[in-house]
């Protein structure tokens, strides 16, 4: 509860990579086109640290490794694409950051549509700070999967089920907005979220064959859990007397103080094990239609 309410080797080759450019100035913005060339790497990891900005992410259709459209103010942006290729794999760096005296939450700056492959597994670390972002995982491949969204307000989606099991899933989200939609599709073992303020919707519809595990820690904010029938449930839950906690009493049975389970638990081929921890903040538990 204390965690609550305080709350919050590789050696590599640099290589040549094949890149396409093209710019275009629009007034005070640059245009970059760049593409990343699969040359017989077998996975991939995409370290992402991005500020104040538009993003939108998801797959293309060629097999490149990336196809990246920037467009920024290089008065006010500097931004960095770094790859370097490995053993077996690559490593993939994206930044951007408000050059000194030019901080602006003006997102119209600093705009990146990325598009990666779906030929090998990839490893996301994601760091974002003032952001509108737009993920769709859909289709990629994703091995891990690590989000610290800042001030944002982001929107995730896994519409098919990943081809990929993912081990453990981490996010840190501040004072933002996040819809994350499609996690029974996500194909992961344990997930771990943490909200402070803000505004939050985990949606774990999709194709869940296996027990998965959920813990979830919510700060000042407001968590709405969206759950399909077909899934068996547990849920354990521990907050203060400032916190909310609303459940459907006749989906779930209270089987000891504080500790819920659906009517299908034990029965189901999907399983949900949830450990919920509320500081001032709400967590509300709703059944949703199966279909996406």
């Amino acid at each position: 509860m204390q965690k609550i309410i305080g709350k919050i080797l590789l050696v590599t080759v640099s290589v040549c990579v094949a890149l396409t450019f093209s710019f275009a100035r629009e007034g005070d913005t640059k245009r970059i086109h760049k593409k990343i060339e699969l040359k017989g790497e077998k996975s991939l990891t995409v370290k992402m640290d991005l500020g104040a900005g538009i993003i939108d992410l998801g797959k293309n259709d060629t097999g490149n490794i990336l196809e990246a459209e920037i467009e920024y103010d290089p008065d006010k942006v500097d931004i960095d694409i770094d790859y370097r290729k490995t053993k077996d794999g690559g490593k993939l760096f994206l930044e951007s950051e408000f050059e000194d005296g030019h901080l602006d939450f003006d997102t119209d700056y600093n705009y990146w549509h990325l598009e990666f492959t779906d030929r090998i597994p990839i490893d996301f670390e994601i760091d974002i700070g003032a952001c509108e972002a737009e993920f769709d995982f859909t289709g990629l491949k994703i091995n891990n999967l690590n989000l610290d969204l800042g001030a944002s307000s982001t929107e995730i989606t896994f519409r098919k089920p990943n081809l990929e099991r993912i081990s453990r899933i981490n996010i840190d989200v501040g004072a933002s907005e996040l819809k994350i939609k499609g996690l029974g599709n996500a194909n992961f073992d344990k997930l771990s979220f943490d909200g402070g303020v803000g505004d939050f919707t985990l949606d774990f519809r999709g194709e869940l064959k296996h027990k998965a595990y959920v813990d979830i820690d919510v700060g000042l904010g407001s968590l709405t859990i969206l759950l399909p029938e077909n899934i068996g449930v547990r849920i354990e839950k521990e907050g203060s007397f400032l916190s909310s906690f609303s459940i459907y009493e006749d989906e779930f049975e209270e089987v000891e103080s504080e500790v819920y389970e659906s009517e299908n638990f034990g029965k189901t081929e999907g399983q949900l094990i949830f450990d919920i921890e509320i500081g001032l903040g709400s967590v509300e538990i709703e059944y949703i239609d199966q279909s996406l």
